[in-house]
C-alpha cells in the first residue's frame, strides 16, 4: 500500500477538528510516498528505536510519542538517523490518548474493563483516561492480569479489602491527584496508571482506593498496537513491535 494511503487513512481514524486544534500533539516527518512494506510500532522515539527498527527494515515508523524537546539535542539526532535510514516517521500523542481504540481505552479493554467512559479532560479536548466496571475481581487477581498483559511487575497497592468492580485507567502519566480525584469521584475502586510520585501512592491511600503502577511505556504500547493493525488490516504489510526498555 502507498504511504499517502496509509496516512490519510490514520488520519481520518480522528476527530479532525481536534487534530487541528492541537497540531503539535501528532505529526509526520521523512515523508517519502512509496510502497510500504514493514511498519514498526513502539511507545517512544529514540536513537535507539529507529536504530532497531533499521536492522529490521521498517519502511514507516509508528510512536506514540515524538522524541521529546527537553531531552536536549534528542530531537535533531533522532531526525537525522531517520534521514539517512529512509523511514518515514509519524506520532499521534492527545489524538491517541482520546481514542476509543487508543492507550487507556486498549489497556482497559484487555483488563476486561467494560461500559467505558471517558474520564480525566487535558488540553482543553481531550481526555486522558477512560473508567468502567469490571467483574467483581480479587486486587491479587487483578493485579496478575495485568502484569501479564504488560509482561513486566508493577508496583501495587492495595487500599481496601474489597473486590475490584470499578476502575480507572490511565495509561501513561497518570499519576496526578487532581486526575486520580475525578476517579475517586466517580466512584472508582482501583486505579491503574503508568506513572508514580509519591503524591499517588499517598492520595489513593486516602481515598481508600487500590493503586497499580505498570511502567509509562508499556501501559500505553497497547494502542500503538491498535492503531497500526487498524491501518493495515487487510493488507500484506509485516508490523514489527520494537522492543524498548520499559520506562
Amino acid at each position: 500500500m502507498k504511504y499517502s494511503e496509509l496516512k490519510a487513512i490514520m488520519i481520518e481514524m480522528f476527530d479532525e477538528s481536534k487534530l487541528e486544534m492541537f497540531p503539535q500533539e501528532w505529526g509526520f516527518y521523512n515523508e517519502i510516498d512509496r510502497d510500504i512494506k514493514c511498519i514498526g510500532y513502539a511507545t517512544n522515539l529514540t536513537q535507539e528505536i529507529i536504530e532497531k527498527a533499521s536492522r529490521e527494515d521498517v519502511d514507516f515508523l509508528i510512536t506514540h510519542h515524538d522524541s521529546w524537546e527537553f531531552i536536549y539535542g534528542l530531537k535533531e539526532c533522532c531526525n537525522d538517523l531517520l534521514d539517512s535510514g529512509r523511514i518515514t516517521h509519524a506520532y499521534f500523542h492527545a489524538p491517541l490518548d482520546d481514542a476509543e481504540f487508543g492507550t487507556s481505552a486498549s489497556l482497559a479493554k484487555a483488563l476486561g474493563i467494560k461500559n467505558l467512559k471517558k474520564v480525566m479532560p487535558y488540553a482543553e479536548v481531550y481526555y486522558g483516561g477512560v473508567a468502567g466496571d469490571s467483574d467483581p475481581v480479587s486486587f491479587e487477581l487483578f493485579t496478575k492480569r495485568l502484569e501479564e498483559i504488560l509482561q513486566e511487575k508493577v508496583r501495587s497497592y492495595q487500599n481496601h479489602k474489597k473486590p475490584v468492580k470499578k476502575a480507572a485507567v490511565a495509561a501513561g502519566g497518570g499519576n496526578m491527584t487532581n486526575e486520580m480525584r475525578i476517579a475517586a469521584e466517580a466512584g472508582c475502586d482501583t486505579y491503574v496508571t503508568g506513572e508514580y510520585v509519591l503524591y499517588s501512592q499517598q492520595y489513593a491511600q486516602h481515598v481508600g482506593m487500590n493503586l497499580l503502577v505498570g511502567s509509562h511505556t508499556n501501559t500505553e504500547i497497547l494502542g500503538v498496537e491498535s492503531l497500526v493493525r487498524r491501518i493495515t488490516k487487510g493488507t500484506d504489510i509485516r508490523l514489527v513491535r520494537i522492543k524498548e526498555p520499559n520506562y
